[in-house]
Parts: structure tokens; C-alpha cells; sequence
């Protein structure tokens, strides 16, 4: 099921056949679990679909292919909105315009289809410029810095900035 389309990007709902590809990409289907196993993927997937009211992760097609996945869930109990991941699965598929359009089109979609929806946020570790790029050319703003706060070194996390975008 298609969500968004633009020019080189197209949005869709994850399908059977993505599972796989999507297995090699740890937190890319779900923030609560790495789902590296394409079993327990398949298992959520046949639960879920991976769609509910507060959480959804679609493809990320261009060129006619699977480059990458994108996901949406809560970002804190009390917070109005949702926090956005993304990866681009391959290096080869960077640099190409590809994650700024697909986050343009998923903020845009989110926000259209959830009136109730007042906050769009995304957390990029500062190391990170060409997301931080990103975030900037789809209208997010940089908040400031949430210290100790990254994912990619759990012995040491490294410091990010706090992106938003609002209604």
C-alpha cells in the first residue's frame, strides 16, 4: 500500500518480501527490539503488519527497489508527536537525495493524516551532518543537545541534537 510518492522516493507499508532485506538493520522495524531474525519479524509482521495507532515503519522504494526503511512511534508518554528513524540500507544509495525526500514525504504524510499529531522530532547524533543536513531541509529545527543520549556506542553514547518539526 502505497502512503506517498514524489519524485525519486516512494513511500509504502511494509510487505512480506521486505522482511529479509530488513532483517540485516537493527531498531529499523521497531525501537523496542533489533529484529535481526527474519522468524520474529515474520511473527510481528503476521501480528501487526507493522502499523498500529502509535507506531508504523514503511519502505523506503527508488529505482523500483527496497533502499531503505523508516519508522514512527511515540516519543514520550506525554509528548504530542512522534519520533522518525530512518536508514538507507546501502552507502551506495547516499548522498542521492533519497532520505531528505522520504523524510519530507513521511512528516508530510504523518501530519495530514493525524490532526491530533502536534509534534514531528528527530534525534541525530552530532557526529552525524548529513542527517543533520536532512532534518534541515525538510523544515525541522535544531533544539539543542541531548547529552549522552545516542544509540550507536552503548559503553559511551555519544551526545545529540534534538530536531523538530511542528504543526
Amino acid at each position: 500500500m502505497t502512503l506517498s510518492e514524489g519524485p525519486r522516493v516512494l513511500l509504502r507499508r511494509i510487505e512480506r518480501g521486505d522482511l529479509e532485506g530488513a532483517a540485516g538493520f537493527q531498531y529499523t522495524l521497531s525501537i523496542l527490539e533489533p529484529l535481526t531474525h527474519v522468524a520474529r519479524l515474520t511473527d510481528l509482521f503476521e501480528q501487526t503488519g507493522f502499523w498500529t495507532e502509535d507506531a508504523g515503519a514503511v519502505v523506503i522504494e527508488a529505482e523500483g527497489r527496497m533502499v531503505g526503511t523508516m519508522q514512527f512511534y511515540r516519543s514520550g508518554a506525554c509528548i504530542h508527536g512522534y519520533e522518525i528513524g530512518y536508514i538507507l540500507h546501502s552507502e551506495a544509495d547516499r548522498g542521492k537525495g533519497y532520505a531528505a525526500e522520504a523524510v519530507r514525504l513521511f512528516s508530510d504524510y504523518l501530519l495530514a493524516e493525524r490532526p491530533g499529531l502536534h509534534r514531528l522530532q528527530l534525534i541525530i547524533e552530532t557526529w552525524n551532518e548529513a542527517s543533520a543536513r536532512v532534518a534541515e531541509a525538510c523544515g525541522y529545527e535544531r533544539e539543542g543537545v541531548l547529552r549522552k543520549a545516542g544509540y550507536s556506542q552503548a559503553d559511551d553514547p555519544p551526545d545529540c541534537w534534538i530536531y523538530s518539526r511542528v504543526r
